[in-house]
């Protein structure tokens, strides 16, 4: 057995008969903790089944940083999540960038930008005026496209164009903007 934690090859004397090396002893005493981490990470994997090794190992990797991190922050916090929630929190903050990133792409379609117009709140910027969205006529932001809705009313708050079906009560506000004051 090859070990850096033990420098001599000494018999363990509470193995007795067996006669067993220390290394060997230690080893059975902390081997639990890798079946603890392997069943954590065969629990919430990422990984894929591949014939590429290095997708195999960075998977692993991720598995493993996930198990870590959330050991980390309750070490930190002593605020014990489960591992479910804690990963899905964990997958937001780290992807959020690129989202919000992506959010301010001018030719992404209607229903994409909504998509993560719900996953961000309101952190997305919206294209806001008819020229932004590259049409000559502005259409309703929250109408599918295959609707055809051109209108010539915006929403005071947030300027996205809007249709009569999207305004709250006579007010030139969106739903979205109208629930959220009324939320405050």
């Amino acid at each position: 057995m090859l070990s850096t934690f033990h420098e001599d090859d000494d018999i363990d004397p509470e193995s007795r008969e067996q006669m067993k090396p220390s290394v060997v002893t230690f080893y059975n005493l902390t081997k639990g903790a890798v079946d603890v981490v392997d069943r954590m990470k065969a629990e919430y994997s990422v990984t894929r089944v591949s014939n590429r090794w290095p997708l195999t190992i960075f998977c692993t990797l991720l598995n493993i940083a996930g198990i870590n991190s959330q050991i980390i922050y309750f070490s930190n916090t002593n605020n014990k999540i489960l591992r479910r929630l804690y990963l899905t929190d964990l997958a937001k903050q780290l992807s959020k960038p690129h989202i919000i990133r992506r959010s301010k792409v001018t030719s992404l379609s209607i229903p994409l930008g909504q998509k993560i117009k719900n996953i961000l709140g309101h952190e997305a910027s919206a294209p806001t005026t008819a020229e932004q969205q590259g049409e000559v006529k502005p259409r309703c932001f929250f109408c599918p496209k295959r609707k055809n809705r051109f209108t010539k009313y915006c929403c005071d708050t947030c300027t996205i164009p809007i249709c009569k079906e999207h305004t709250a009560k006579t007010v030139l506000t969106c739903t979205n903007c109208f629930n959220r004051d009324e939320d405050s």
